[in-house]
Parts: C-alpha cells; structure tokens; sequence
C-alpha cells in the first residue's frame, strides 16, 4: 500500500467541483464559533430548566479527559477537509462535547438532563448537547458523502509513487 503524503496547499477550487472549498483556517472558525455558540446554549438551558432527581448523568474524571480529548482533536483534524457541511456538523458534535465537559465540571450531580418524554412508565432523558450530537452526526455523514461523491474520480485513481 502506497501513502501519499497530505498536501495542505491544495487548490481552494477544483475542477470537478461546482461549489469552491474552504481554506481550512475558514473550516476552523466555522467549527469553533459553532462549538462555543452551542457550548453556550447547552450551558445556559441546563442552568435554566430543572433537572428532576434522578435524571442527571454522573461521569467521571477519566470521561471528562477522554471527551476533552476528543474535541481537541476533532477541532484541529476536521478542518482539513475543506468543506463547510462537515464543519458545521463537527461543530455541533464538538460544542455538546465541550458543553457536556463544562457539566462535569460544573455540576455536582452529573450532567443535567433537563428535558424528557414520558410514556408508559418508561422515561427518555436527555439534554441539548445529545440533541447536538446526533444532528452533527448526521450533518457529517452527509458532507462526508458529499465530499467523497465529489471527488470520486481523485478516490479511484492510483497513488503515484
């Protein structure tokens, strides 16, 4: 298997590709701003809504590294990929990791989850930031799909040694 090194002075616009691509300092600002908006709405509506007793989720200390080192890396590897769609799903996905790390910080109980849907005795807890991770979970599969779909054609040909 031959690796072909990362070359980081692409092209900001490709032939085959309709829409121009971001510079990946313009990817980065998109994801960070996203995360701290978001970081900041999590916050803000779980110290506004009462969580009941019960539905926080305890975490540790070792969670609270392991999600702060996931974030970390996400904000510096994502942008790399030039795409907008991709940012802006990892900047969800990063502003509920951060958002959910301030909880562990901040709250004694565990992360609070302040909304929740109840239906024959069973009951469903969760909090903005879960809500965050999903959507940005879908929003990059879709860029991701999107970019691969995009450049299929540098995909299937061959690394030149």
């Amino acid at each position: 298997m031959v690796v072909r090194p990362l070359d980081l002075h692409l092209p900001v616009r490709t032939e085959n590709t309709a829409a121009p691509r971001l510079e990946i300092g313009q990817a980065r600002l998109i994801l960070i701003a996203l995360a701290a908006w978001l970081s900041a709405c999590d916050l803000i509506a779980k110290l506004i809504e009462p969580t009941e007793t019960g539905l926080y989720h305890k975490r540790t200390y070792f969670e609270l590294v392991f999600i702060l080192a996931i974030t970390a890396a996400a904000t510096y590897i994502v942008p790399y990929a030039r795409s907008r769609m991709i940012s802006v799903g990892a900047g969800f996905m990063v502003g509920a990791g951060f958002g959910n790390a301030l909880s562990i910080a901040i709250f004694p109980l565990g992360v609070p989850n302040p909304f929740m849907v109840s239906q024959d005795g069973w009951t469903v807890a969760f909090n903005l930031a879960d809500i965050a991770v999903v959507l940005g979970f879908v929003l990059t599969t879709i860029g991701a799909w999107r970019l691969g779909s995009e450049h299929r054609h540098e995909l299937l040909s061959p690394v030149e040694r």
